[in-house]
């Protein structure tokens, strides 16, 4: 059985750690150090529009302290995505105006290429709406995330959950 849960990269790290989760998929950043890690996968978060939004037409680019002023689509409260993005607003002394909060990529891009707001989502969720949206690349550092596969041990986990590590890795 695999119990699967989305939760923000340094509480996958302690629960690895601590041995309450076998695997997990986490962010470098969230100090994977004592764990064993395997590369998974670069996960770049780009910035969504509606193709006819008038506040950033003509842009390709922009960092996150560029669209502050704007209105947000926004993922549940406690989702680890948005939680990373309201922590990056708020280390530059800012804050997200949220106008709706909705569970679920696919409902946020169904929002913005509606006009209810602009949206930071994973380049992949931005790809399969490219018909709807229009993607604006993030410039900031913390907008390209290194995540990892990691285990206390990858040697040592049962064989299903081995299994399960050669099947993502």
């Amino acid at each position: 059985d695999i119990d699967l849960d989305e939760r923000p990269s340094h509480e996958i790290a302690e629960a690895v750690a601590s041995g309450a989760a076998d695997l997990g998929i986490a962010a470098t950043w969230a100090g994977l150090s004592h764990l064993e890690q395997k590369p998974f996968f670069i996960d770049r978060l780009v910035v969504i529009t509606a193709r006819n939004w008038p506040g950033l037409s003509g842009l390709h680019a922009v960092s996150l302290a560029d669209i502050l002023s704007e209105s947000f689509v926004g993922l549940s409260l406690g989702h680890a995505l948005q939680e990373h993005i309201t922590r990056q607003a708020a280390r530059l002394g800012g804050h997200l105006h949220i106008r709706i909060r909705v569970p679920g990529l696919d409902n946020v891009c169904r929002l913005v290429a509606q006009g209810a707001g602009i949206a930071i989502v994973p380049e992949s969720a931005a790809r399969r709406s490219a018909r709807t949206l229009r993607s604006l690349r993030l410039t900031d550092d913390w907008a390209t995330r290194q995540l990892n596969l990691c285990a206390r041990s990858f040697d040592e986990l049962t064989p299903q959950a081995k299994l399960l590590a050669a099947s993502l890795g």
